[in-house]
């Protein structure tokens, strides 16, 4: 279609140097729909026309997931922001935002109320609302309660043909039989486009404490964060980080970084009691270090790698991987990030993770090594039923083709 055929609440236009590359692909054609409803139009166009469509919030994440098999156009939601008011209720701990909105944004206006969504994802300030849902990653907060499923209370969003549809919460309209609140979050764009989301809030803890813990090596780590992690106020975030890393925030050896929140009595008991059991340390100014662990990895690494263990496993693949790059883990949830500038380094990384029980999934690699794997690594048990899920919701195969699971 020429450009000037579109109607004009879809914004066609051709792409730009400020668009972005994924895997070295530009589009032809990049749609910045201002509603739901032109969304949705935008979509029944791409659709009739078969074209690969990508959507794309604020982009911070671009760099996850397969090789496109194909890409003709962008869906951007920048159109699609803003926060409802009128659907924000404080004594319900709920509220109503479009989906491009970024979570600083929400986090900014929901201040004023002394409420917060509680997510900790990469670049706030760009991360949207809609992105973050799709890739149902849970940022630093990983503990039940504050990870993307379970602050997502319902949403709207337009399947892949352009139909409109409402799932969960406040409204209960699923889709011939699923139930797309589970299979929305984490899809990573291959289901459907997200236009607006209900979502569960916290309270503003009166008090944030970080207490690090240091060791010379993992397994002490390990065995402390054994100890800790039943507290009667369990940390709301913990952490694990490499020398390597650790160094680079004036730290030294092995560190364990665990963030209190609650009432003053509360973080105040937490403290006595981790001090009861360890030589821990205080963080006053915590604030910058944090913001940097949740941003990791840096963007001018060679090869990310993300593992994910059994809990009990958290440890030993962190000193498995530890091989002088940079390295954080989760403790609490078996996750550990890996950078290096060496891209080499994959075959081994695999291999440790192996001996560990752990899955690989490559978040960066360089393109000619993305062209010759699944970044997924082996295709899960539930593989067919993920490939039946998405023939039977996008039977065309048009969003985000090729970058997720098995490459569908």
């Amino acid at each position: 279609m020429d450009l000037n055929e579109f109607p004009e609440t879809l914004g066609a236009r051709a792409p730009n140097g400020n668009d972005p590359r994924i895997d070295g692909l530009v589009p032809s054609l990049v749609l910045e729909p201002e509603d739901g409803a032109a969304t949705a139009e935008a979509l029944t166009l791409c659709h009739q026309e078969s074209m690969g469509v990508i959507p794309i919030g604020g982009g911070t994440r671009l760099e996850l997931g397969n090789v496109p098999s194909r890409l003709d156009a962008y869906l951007m939601t920048s159109g699609l922001k803003g926060i409802e008011i009128d659907e924000h209720i404080p004594g319900d701990f709920t509220m109503a935002v479009r989906a491009g909105t970024t979570l600083g944004e929400t986090q900014r206006y929901l201040k004023e109320f002394r409420q917060y969504v509680p997510l900790d994802v990469p670049h706030p300030d760009e991360a949207t609302i809609g992105g973050i849902f799709a890739l149902g990653e849970p940022g630093q907060r990983r503990r039940p309660g504050a990870r993307p499923r379970d602050l997502l209370l319902g949403f709207e969003g337009v399947l892949a043909d352009g139909t409109p549809f409402k799932a969960g919460g406040r409204v209960v309209k699923n889709v011939a039989g699923y139930e797309l609140m589970k299979l929305f979050v984490g899809s990573a764009g291959t289901l459907a486009v997200m236009t607006r989301a209900f979502l569960r809030l916290r309270a503003l803890p009166e008090e944030v404490t970080t207490v690090v813990i240091q060791a010379r090596r993992p397994r002490a780590v390990a065995a402390a964060w054994r100890e800790l992690r039943n507290l009667p106020l369990a940390p709301e975030m913990a952490v694990a980080l490499s020398p390597t890393y650790a160094e680079s925030h004036g730290l030294h050896e092995w560190n364990l970084l665990l963030r209190f929140e609650g009432l003053h009595e509360e973080t105040r008991g937490a403290l006595h009691d981790v001090r009861q059991r360890f030589d821990a340390e205080v963080l006053p100014d915590d604030r910058n270090l944090w913001d940097a662990i949740r941003d990791f990895p840096k963007s001018d690494a060679a090869l990310v790698l993300r593992g994910q263990a059994a809990p009990a496993r958290t440890i030993p693949l962190a000193e498995s991987w530890q091989d002088g790059g940079a390295l954080i883990a989760y403790p609490d949830t078996g996750i550990v990030y890996s950078q290096t500038t060496d891209p080499e380094a994959l075959s081994d990384r695999r291999a440790r993770a192996e001996e560990n029980g752990a899955a690989v999934v490559i978040e960066k690699a360089p393109l000619e090594m993305k062209r010759e794997l699944d970044v997924y690594g082996e295709t899960p048990g539930g593989y067919e039923i993920m490939r039946r899920i998405k023939e039977k919701l996008d039977p065309k195969n048009i969003l985000s083709p090729g970058r997720f699971v098995g490459k569908i």
